[in-house]
């Protein structure tokens, strides 16, 4: 709590005023976060002028709050160790999806390509966004965030062709396999 307090320049007393504890004050900054993501996300889909290019957008805004906000994104997806034991950012996480989900639902939809795998398909997309800021912040990304954001870029234009090839070669959706 004293780094805190130091970093924004507010007493001790002041932050236990409206704080009963630390974990309280994290979770605060995660509700805070995934409001701030969600609203990033649907002003970048909003720009989109067809659903291929809202998807884009998601995807650089998704990086972008990234790369703005470090530390506020490591703690959101407890990538510093720090994790909450109650599931309330759990629901946040859904609103964020839904909103990807709906993009990637419109850009399939647009392509005559069928959603009967639209979760795992909105799953491999925020899997590769995610490894690849997570990869970038621990500087193992050679080209840091410009080339992190070449590559998803590259993996959406990727996936959206496969999609399509499967459904032009077997003529239904890709099947799950393993």
């Amino acid at each position: 709590m004293r780094k805190i307090t130091d970093r924004i320049e507010y007493s001790h007393p002041a932050i236990y005023a409206h704080f009963a504890n630390k974990d309280v004050l994290l979770l605060e900054l995660v509700h805070e976060g995934f409001r701030l993501l969600e609203a990033d996300l649907k002003l970048a889909r909003a720009q989109g002028h067809d659903p291929v290019e809202a998807m884009r957008l998601i995807a650089r805004s998704y990086l972008g709050f990234a790369w703005r906000y470090p530390e506020l994104y490591r703690l959101m997806y407890g990538l510093d160790g720090v994790t909450f034991s109650i599931s309330e950012p759990e629901k946040e996480g859904l609103q964020i999806e839904n909103v990807v989900a709906q993009t990637v639902k419109d850009m399939l939809e647009s392509r005559h390509l069928s959603i009967e795998h639209l979760a795992d398909q909105v799953n491999i997309i925020w899997g590769t966004a995610h490894g690849l800021v997570t990869l970038t912040m621990a500087d193992h990304i050679s080209g840091g965030q410009a080339q992190a954001t070449r590559l998803l870029e590259r993996a959406l234009q990727d996936m959206l062709l496969t999609w399509e090839y499967e459904v032009n070669v077997t003529g239904s959706a890709p099947l799950p396999s393993i």
